[in-house]
């Protein structure tokens, strides 16, 4: 079997609740399809940022002709290159390129990734790719995707949802409402962002800073969903890496009695030492990584930088990328929460990791009000949500197919269906 073919689709549509309740705003899902000799093809799905387009086209140049089994070389080969004279099914001497697609020195690159780093464009396009390599091969093997990982430690997920904030986000009973509306949904675990708790306290937008008066607000308002759910419900808050030091310690500290489940990202993310001083200083469990590669997170770990990693299969490499994360941290007993802000594509791709790691806590959705983002896939007589969690099936590969109508009504203009 040999892949044939590389092709990427774009939908777009309204997005009723995005970050800070804000709404009216479109949003975008890539969709990566991988096509082989035999008429099997593989599905996946990449975030739409800047170069993600164009490192597809480039891994599509390298990899037609090769085996789709080959995924983690195939991977490492994009990330890294090889040495000369380099895996003879890996030549790139003749290989076709548009002229948009990256080159070093003006010639295809072999010697490492074509941005000369394994971050950015090249290993979120991978992530995309590697997904449907591995339904693909699933779909060729006659399993899920899962058993592909090394099997599964649980027959569903468990989902947490991501709800930012409410519009009225000085108004408790907005608050208390939300909160018990993620309950009656059948979800025990929610998320929200720190900076749109009690954003008409921020006094200077650019110095990473939290007043007195916005720490207590914070506080008042994230009570008021701790008394509503109760303490079967876990809470957690992202920080969206963008406190200082003293800042995000002060945070931890305020919010403390409220036995959060995590503080995300409190500062910037490319300071080890930063995170570390947090964490040394917080209450709250510290959760990192959802930009991360492999290499950052060891980093982290390594430092002692977090009690909880958060890898994004859109962004980490794909699959087998993350389960090696998971088996990392689970070596330093941390477990693993995942980041998603994909749609139901990306967040099934991510479910078969979470089944097949031990150390797993919670798997975030972003889309709950945006209904055509959770149907653009399905599965056959299964939701994608029961009672809070994400029901796995035995169905090969990821177990999923495109819904044409609403890939149809969502297409974005000048793009095809494949």
């Amino acid at each position: 079997m040999k892949v044939v073919d590389v092709r990427t689709m774009r939908l777009e549509g309204p997005q009723q609740h995005s970050v800070g309740a804000k709404t009216g705003r479109r949003v975008v899902k890539l969709i990566v399809r991988v096509d082989a000799d035999n008429g099997l093809y593989g599905l996946g799905e990449a975030d739409d940022f800047m170069g993600v387009r164009e490192a597809i086209e480039y891994i599509k140049a390298c990899l037609v002709g090769r085996s789709p089994f080959d995924v983690r070389p195939l991977l490492s080969e994009m990330l890294y290159g090889t040495l000369p004279p380099h895996p003879t099914n890996a030549r790139y001497d003749g290989r076709t390129f548009k002229t948009r697609v990256p080159t070093l020195f003006g010639i295809p690159v072999a010697l490492c990734s074509p941005t000369a780093t394994p971050t950015g464009p090249i290993v979120w396009g991978m992530s995309g790719v590697e997904i449907a390599l591995c339904d693909l091969v699933g779909k060729a093997l006659g399993t899920p995707v899962y058993n592909l990982l090394g099997g599964k430690f649980r027959d569903r997920v468990r989902i947490y949802l991501d709800r930012s904030s409410p519009i009225a986000s000085n108004d408790l009973e907005a608050w208390k409402k939300m909160a018990a509306e993620v309950v009656e949904g059948g979800f025990t675990q929610m998320k929200f962002d720190a900076e749109y708790v009690a954003p008409e306290h921020t006094l200077d937008v650019w110095n990473r800073s939290l007043t007195t008066q916005q720490l207590r607000q914070i506080h008042e308002r994230l009570n008021a969903v701790r008394q509503t759910v109760g303490w079967g419900v876990e809470i957690c808050l992202d920080a969206h890496m963008h406190y200082n030091t003293n800042d995000a310690i002060r945070l931890a500290n305020e919010l403390a009695p409220l036995k959060l489940m995590w503080l995300e990202d409190p500062t910037p993310i490319t300071n080890p030492d930063a995170c570390a001083m947090v964490k040394e200083n917080s209450p709250i469990p510290i959760c990192v990584g959802e930009m991360f590669i492999a290499e950052q997170f060891r980093l982290f770990i390594d430092r002692k930088a977090c009690d909880i990693i958060h890898p994004d299969v859109m962004f980490s490499g794909g699959l087998h990328e993350t389960r090696k994360i998971a088996d990392y941290a689970e070596l330093h007993y941390l477990p693993m929460a995942m980041h998603t802000n994909g749609g139901s594509l990306a967040t099934i791709a991510a479910a078969h990791v979470a089944a097949a790691s031990r150390n797993f806590l919670g798997l975030e959705y972003h889309h709950i009000e945006n209904r055509w983002v959770s149907e653009f896939v399905r599965r056959e007589g299964v939701a994608l949500f029961k009672d809070g969690y994400l029901p796995l099936t035995d169905a090969p590969g990821l177990g999923v197919e495109l819904d044409p109508d609403i890939c149809q009504q969502y297409l974005f203009p000048g793009e095809s269906l494949f």
